[in-house]
Protein backbone atom coordinates (compact mmCIF):
# COMPACT_ATOMS: atom_id res chain seq x y z
CA UNK A 1 0.00 0.00 0.00
CA UNK A 2 1.31 3.31 -0.82
CA UNK A 3 1.81 6.09 2.21
CA UNK A 4 0.76 9.59 2.18
CA UNK A 5 2.96 11.46 4.85
CA UNK A 6 1.23 14.96 5.57
CA UNK A 7 3.24 17.62 7.80
CA UNK A 8 0.56 19.44 9.55
CA UNK A 9 2.69 22.13 11.10
CA UNK A 10 3.97 22.95 7.40
CA UNK A 11 0.23 23.61 6.61
CA UNK A 12 0.28 25.55 9.69
CA UNK A 13 3.55 27.65 8.71
CA UNK A 14 1.82 28.33 5.16
CA UNK A 15 -0.85 29.67 7.38
CA UNK A 16 1.16 31.86 9.30
CA UNK A 17 2.93 33.11 6.42
CA UNK A 18 -0.10 34.46 4.80
CA UNK A 19 -1.65 35.20 7.80
CA UNK A 20 1.05 37.84 8.44
CA UNK A 21 -0.11 39.99 5.67
CA UNK A 22 -3.68 39.60 6.27
CA UNK A 23 -7.35 38.18 7.26
CA UNK A 24 -6.92 34.72 5.81
CA UNK A 25 -10.19 31.75 4.67
CA UNK A 26 -8.28 28.56 4.53
CA UNK A 27 -9.81 26.75 1.50
CA UNK A 28 -10.42 22.89 2.44
CA UNK A 29 -12.85 22.01 -0.40
CA UNK A 30 -12.19 18.72 -1.82
CA UNK A 31 -11.50 16.87 1.07
CA UNK A 32 -8.21 19.64 1.80
CA UNK A 33 -7.44 18.80 -1.61
CA UNK A 34 -7.02 15.43 -1.37
CA UNK A 35 -5.21 15.73 2.53
CA UNK A 36 -7.64 15.35 4.90
CA UNK A 37 -10.36 18.31 5.40
CA UNK A 38 -11.01 17.52 9.25
CA UNK A 39 -7.46 17.14 9.81
CA UNK A 40 -6.13 20.04 8.42
CA UNK A 41 -9.33 22.44 9.51
CA UNK A 42 -8.43 21.43 13.08
CA UNK A 43 -4.70 22.06 12.65
CA UNK A 44 -5.49 25.49 10.99
CA UNK A 45 -8.44 26.63 13.53
CA UNK A 46 -5.95 28.49 15.67
CA UNK A 47 -4.14 30.27 12.64
CA UNK A 48 -7.05 31.55 10.04
CA UNK A 49 -10.53 33.73 10.26
CA UNK A 50 -12.56 30.95 8.33
CA UNK A 51 -12.26 28.37 5.92
CA UNK A 52 -14.00 28.32 2.42
CA UNK A 53 -15.77 24.49 0.79
CA UNK A 54 -17.06 23.63 -2.18
CA UNK A 55 -20.30 22.35 -1.12
CA UNK A 56 -22.26 22.04 1.47
CA UNK A 57 -22.28 18.41 2.75
CA UNK A 58 -18.02 19.38 2.85
CA UNK A 59 -19.31 21.94 5.22
CA UNK A 60 -21.61 19.38 7.18
CA UNK A 61 -18.46 17.57 7.43
CA UNK A 62 -16.55 20.45 9.19
CA UNK A 63 -19.65 21.28 11.15
CA UNK A 64 -19.74 17.65 12.78
CA UNK A 65 -16.14 18.21 13.39
CA UNK A 66 -16.78 20.73 15.83
CA UNK A 67 -15.71 23.40 13.44
CA UNK A 68 -17.12 27.26 15.02
CA UNK A 69 -15.26 29.72 12.27
CA UNK A 70 -16.86 30.55 9.55
CA UNK A 71 -17.64 28.55 7.17
CA UNK A 72 -17.97 29.77 3.20
CA UNK A 73 -19.78 27.56 0.80
CA UNK A 74 -18.20 28.66 -2.77
CA UNK A 75 -20.55 26.95 -5.29
CA UNK A 76 -24.53 27.34 -4.97
CA UNK A 77 -26.59 25.74 -2.34
CA UNK A 78 -29.49 23.81 -2.70
CA UNK A 79 -30.57 24.18 1.13
CA UNK A 80 -29.54 26.13 4.51
CA UNK A 81 -27.98 24.58 7.23
CA UNK A 82 -29.40 25.33 11.10
CA UNK A 83 -25.47 26.15 12.36
CA UNK A 84 -25.39 30.18 11.95
CA UNK A 85 -21.28 30.15 11.03
CA UNK A 86 -22.39 28.80 7.74
CA UNK A 87 -22.13 31.33 5.03
CA UNK A 88 -23.75 30.66 1.39
CA UNK A 89 -22.54 31.81 -1.99
CA UNK A 90 -25.43 33.78 -3.96
CA UNK A 91 -25.58 35.59 -7.08
CA UNK A 92 -29.59 36.10 -7.73
CA UNK A 93 -32.47 36.87 -6.47
CA UNK A 94 -33.66 33.32 -6.52
CA UNK A 95 -30.99 31.64 -4.66
CA UNK A 96 -31.67 34.49 -2.10
CA UNK A 97 -35.35 33.78 -1.65
CA UNK A 98 -34.23 29.49 -1.88
CA UNK A 99 -31.73 29.98 1.25
CA UNK A 100 -33.89 32.42 2.99
CA UNK A 101 -37.06 30.61 3.04
CA UNK A 102 -37.09 29.12 6.95
CA UNK A 103 -34.36 31.60 8.38
CA UNK A 104 -32.41 34.81 8.07
CA UNK A 105 -29.28 33.30 6.22
CA UNK A 106 -25.80 34.94 6.45
CA UNK A 107 -24.64 35.52 2.83
CA UNK A 108 -21.47 35.92 0.55
CA UNK A 109 -21.87 37.69 -3.05
CA UNK A 110 -20.24 35.94 -5.94
CA UNK A 111 -19.46 38.70 -8.94
CA UNK A 112 -18.61 37.24 -12.03
CA UNK A 113 -15.83 39.68 -13.07
CA UNK A 114 -14.84 37.13 -16.26
CA UNK A 115 -14.19 33.70 -14.83
CA UNK A 116 -18.29 33.12 -16.30
CA UNK A 117 -18.01 29.89 -14.32
CA UNK A 118 -21.29 31.63 -11.61
CA UNK A 119 -21.51 34.66 -10.40
CA UNK A 120 -24.26 37.80 -10.53
CA UNK A 121 -23.24 40.34 -13.95
CA UNK A 122 -21.21 43.51 -12.24
CA UNK A 123 -24.18 45.88 -13.37
CA UNK A 124 -26.89 43.70 -10.78
CA UNK A 125 -24.58 43.62 -8.05
CA UNK A 126 -25.69 46.97 -6.29
CA UNK A 127 -29.20 45.74 -5.94
CA UNK A 128 -28.79 42.16 -4.73
CA UNK A 129 -26.19 43.12 -2.07
CA UNK A 130 -29.15 45.17 -0.98
CA UNK A 131 -31.81 42.30 -1.39
CA UNK A 132 -29.43 39.95 0.58
CA UNK A 133 -28.99 42.26 3.28
CA UNK A 134 -32.98 42.34 3.69
CA UNK A 135 -33.63 38.46 3.61
CA UNK A 136 -30.29 38.38 6.14
CA UNK A 137 -27.28 38.86 6.25
CA UNK A 138 -24.44 39.76 3.71
CA UNK A 139 -21.20 38.87 5.04
CA UNK A 140 -18.91 39.41 2.58
CA UNK A 141 -18.47 39.78 -1.43
CA UNK A 142 -16.02 38.17 -3.66
CA UNK A 143 -14.79 37.33 -7.17
CA UNK A 144 -12.28 34.68 -8.65
CA UNK A 145 -9.64 35.66 -10.83
CA UNK A 146 -8.53 34.21 -13.58
CA UNK A 147 -5.15 34.13 -13.91
CA UNK A 148 -3.73 36.48 -11.57
CA UNK A 149 -0.70 36.66 -13.19
CA UNK A 150 -2.04 38.05 -16.56
CA UNK A 151 -2.62 41.70 -17.28
CA UNK A 152 -6.46 40.72 -17.60
CA UNK A 153 -6.47 40.33 -13.60
CA UNK A 154 -6.34 44.17 -12.90
CA UNK A 155 -8.88 44.34 -15.39
CA UNK A 156 -11.62 41.75 -13.29
CA UNK A 157 -10.03 43.84 -10.80
CA UNK A 158 -10.84 47.04 -11.34
CA UNK A 159 -14.49 45.82 -12.30
CA UNK A 160 -15.05 44.20 -8.85
CA UNK A 161 -13.68 47.52 -6.92
CA UNK A 162 -16.68 49.70 -9.17
CA UNK A 163 -19.33 46.86 -8.63
CA UNK A 164 -19.19 46.92 -5.13
CA UNK A 165 -18.27 50.14 -4.49
CA UNK A 166 -20.16 51.77 -1.35
CA UNK A 167 -21.57 48.01 -0.20
CA UNK A 168 -20.55 47.22 3.88
CA UNK A 169 -19.44 44.12 3.67
CA UNK A 170 -16.13 42.01 3.56
CA UNK A 171 -14.24 41.86 -0.13
CA UNK A 172 -11.77 39.33 -0.95
CA UNK A 173 -11.14 38.64 -4.33
CA UNK A 174 -7.12 37.08 -3.93
CA UNK A 175 -6.21 33.60 -4.00
CA UNK A 176 -2.81 31.57 -3.80
CA UNK A 177 -2.01 33.19 -7.10
CA UNK A 178 -2.53 36.84 -6.18
CA UNK A 179 -1.07 36.70 -2.59
CA UNK A 180 2.29 38.31 -3.38
CA UNK A 181 0.09 41.15 -5.37
CA UNK A 182 -0.66 44.17 -2.56
CA UNK A 183 -3.26 45.67 -5.11
CA UNK A 184 -5.47 42.07 -4.75
CA UNK A 185 -5.07 42.37 -0.94
CA UNK A 186 -8.54 43.59 0.21
CA UNK A 187 -9.87 42.88 3.25
CA UNK A 188 -9.00 39.38 3.11
CA UNK A 189 -7.16 36.00 1.53
CA UNK A 190 -9.06 33.06 0.14
CA UNK A 191 -5.98 30.61 -0.04
CA UNK A 192 -5.72 26.90 -0.95
CA UNK A 193 -2.71 25.43 -2.65
CA UNK A 194 -0.13 27.72 -0.93
CA UNK A 195 -1.35 26.09 2.14
CA UNK A 196 -0.44 22.40 0.89
CA UNK A 197 3.03 23.78 -0.63
CA UNK A 198 1.69 24.58 -4.11
CA UNK A 199 2.90 27.97 -4.54
CA UNK A 200 7.00 28.81 -4.62
CA UNK A 201 8.08 29.91 -0.92
CA UNK A 202 5.60 27.98 0.93
CA UNK A 203 6.58 24.62 3.03
CA UNK A 204 6.42 21.61 1.13
CA UNK A 205 3.71 19.10 2.91
CA UNK A 206 3.07 16.19 1.01
CA UNK A 207 5.47 12.96 1.19
CA UNK A 208 4.47 10.06 -0.92
CA UNK A 209 6.38 6.78 -0.82
CA UNK A 210 5.39 3.01 -2.19
CA UNK A 211 7.23 -0.34 -1.19
CA UNK A 212 9.28 -1.71 -3.29
CA UNK A 213 6.94 -5.41 -3.88
CA UNK A 214 9.68 -7.09 -6.14
CA UNK A 215 13.14 -6.73 -7.76
CA UNK A 216 14.02 -7.84 -11.20
CA UNK A 217 15.95 -7.93 -14.57
CA UNK A 218 14.81 -7.65 -18.37
CA UNK A 219 16.91 -8.49 -21.19
CA UNK A 220 16.79 -6.07 -24.05
CA UNK A 221 13.86 -6.81 -26.28
CA UNK A 222 12.02 -7.80 -23.05
CA UNK A 223 8.05 -6.62 -22.86
CA UNK A 224 7.77 -4.27 -19.59
CA UNK A 225 4.51 -3.65 -18.35
CA UNK A 226 1.13 -3.88 -20.76
CA UNK A 227 1.68 -2.52 -24.63
CA UNK A 228 3.54 -3.75 -27.59
CA UNK A 229 6.87 -1.51 -25.85
CA UNK A 230 10.23 -3.34 -25.40
CA UNK A 231 13.45 -3.00 -23.61
CA UNK A 232 16.16 -1.56 -25.48
CA UNK A 233 18.89 -2.21 -23.50
CA UNK A 234 18.95 -5.05 -20.37
CA UNK A 235 18.26 -3.08 -17.63
CA UNK A 236 17.32 -4.15 -13.66
CA UNK A 237 13.87 -3.03 -12.72
CA UNK A 238 11.69 -2.91 -9.27
CA UNK A 239 7.95 -2.97 -8.89
CA UNK A 240 6.30 -0.45 -7.11
CA UNK A 241 3.28 -1.01 -4.78
CA UNK A 242 1.03 1.99 -6.36
CA UNK A 243 -0.73 2.22 -9.39
CA UNK A 244 -3.12 4.68 -11.35
CA UNK A 245 -5.77 2.92 -9.08
CA UNK A 246 -4.10 5.01 -6.12
CA UNK A 247 -3.73 7.99 -8.46
CA UNK A 248 -0.70 7.65 -9.57
CA UNK A 249 -1.39 8.08 -13.21
CA UNK A 250 -0.55 6.08 -16.37
CA UNK A 251 2.50 7.71 -18.59
CA UNK A 252 2.14 10.64 -20.99
CA UNK A 253 5.65 12.06 -20.37
CA UNK A 254 9.41 10.85 -18.91
CA UNK A 255 8.44 10.16 -15.16
CA UNK A 256 11.13 9.43 -12.43
CA UNK A 257 10.39 8.20 -8.70
CA UNK A 258 13.76 8.27 -6.28
CA UNK A 259 14.93 4.96 -4.42
CA UNK A 260 17.66 6.09 -1.45
CA UNK A 261 17.79 9.56 -3.19
CA UNK A 262 18.78 8.23 -6.16
CA UNK A 263 16.35 9.22 -9.37
CA UNK A 264 14.50 6.07 -11.38
CA UNK A 265 13.12 6.29 -14.69
CA UNK A 266 9.07 5.07 -14.57
CA UNK A 267 9.09 2.32 -17.28
CA UNK A 268 5.30 1.24 -17.50
CA UNK A 269 2.32 2.29 -14.47
CA UNK A 270 -0.45 -0.51 -14.04
CA UNK A 271 -3.36 -0.39 -12.28
CA UNK A 272 -1.94 -1.55 -8.70
CA UNK A 273 1.93 -1.84 -9.57
CA UNK A 274 4.65 0.71 -11.36
CA UNK A 275 7.63 -0.60 -12.89
CA UNK A 276 10.83 1.87 -12.52
CA UNK A 277 14.24 1.41 -13.85
CA UNK A 278 17.26 0.73 -10.75
CA UNK A 279 20.58 2.26 -11.63
CA UNK A 280 21.49 1.00 -8.11
CA UNK A 281 21.44 -1.90 -5.66
CA UNK A 282 17.82 -1.52 -3.93
CA UNK A 283 15.88 -4.25 -2.31
CA UNK A 284 12.02 -5.32 -1.18
CA UNK A 285 13.04 -3.55 2.22
CA UNK A 286 13.26 0.34 0.54
CA UNK A 287 10.49 2.47 -0.64
CA UNK A 288 10.25 4.34 -3.64
CA UNK A 289 9.62 8.27 -3.54
CA UNK A 290 7.23 9.57 -5.35
CA UNK A 291 6.64 12.77 -4.36
CA UNK A 292 8.69 14.61 -1.73
CA UNK A 293 12.13 15.80 -1.29
CA UNK A 294 13.84 14.42 -5.34
CA UNK A 295 10.52 14.33 -7.05
CA UNK A 296 8.70 18.06 -6.51
CA UNK A 297 5.18 18.45 -6.94
CA UNK A 298 5.64 20.56 -9.87
CA UNK A 299 8.01 18.25 -11.47
CA UNK A 300 5.00 15.50 -11.33
CA UNK A 301 2.68 17.75 -12.61
CA UNK A 302 4.83 18.54 -15.56
CA UNK A 303 5.12 15.09 -15.96
CA UNK A 304 1.03 14.31 -15.93
CA UNK A 305 0.88 17.39 -18.68
CA UNK A 306 -1.31 19.22 -15.65
CA UNK A 307 -1.26 21.71 -12.60
CA UNK A 308 -0.70 20.76 -8.43
CA UNK A 309 -4.28 20.84 -7.26
CA UNK A 310 -4.88 18.08 -9.69
CA UNK A 311 -1.85 15.45 -8.83
CA UNK A 312 -2.99 16.09 -4.60
CA UNK A 313 -6.59 15.62 -5.39
CA UNK A 314 -6.02 12.69 -7.56
CA UNK A 315 -4.11 10.98 -4.61
CA UNK A 316 -6.99 10.71 -2.09
CA UNK A 317 -7.84 7.38 -2.74
CA UNK A 318 -9.13 4.77 -0.56
CA UNK A 319 -5.94 2.63 -0.59
CA UNK A 320 -3.67 5.44 -0.26
CA UNK A 321 -3.00 5.43 3.73
CA UNK A 322 -2.71 9.21 5.32
CA UNK A 323 -0.16 9.46 7.70
CA UNK A 324 -0.14 13.04 9.98
CA UNK A 325 2.88 14.64 11.60
CA UNK A 326 3.99 17.47 13.09
CA UNK A 327 7.52 18.83 12.99
CA UNK A 328 9.92 21.28 13.87
CA UNK A 329 9.43 24.71 12.45
CA UNK A 330 13.01 25.47 12.14
CA UNK A 331 13.30 22.80 10.08
CA UNK A 332 10.20 23.69 7.79
CA UNK A 333 12.05 27.26 7.34
CA UNK A 334 15.64 26.20 6.78
CA UNK A 335 14.23 24.04 4.27
CA UNK A 336 13.22 27.22 2.69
Amino acid sequence: MPSEFIDLSAIVYNARKIASRGRLIAVVKANAYGLGSVRVARALDDYVDGFAVAVVGEAEELLASGIKKDILVLGPSNYALAERNVVYTVSSAAEIDKLSRKRRTRFALKVNTGMNRYGAAPHDVSELAAYASECGELVSVYSHLRCPSHPFAGVQLSEFLAATEGINAEKHIAASGAFGNEDFALDCFRCGIALYGGVEGFADVVKITAPILTVGHVSAGDGVGYGSEVSAEDTDIAVLGIGYADGYRRLTAPRYVAVNGVRCKVLAVCMDATIVAIPHTVSVYDAAEILGNVITLDELAQSYGTIPYEVLTGFDTKRMEKIYGSYDENRITQSL
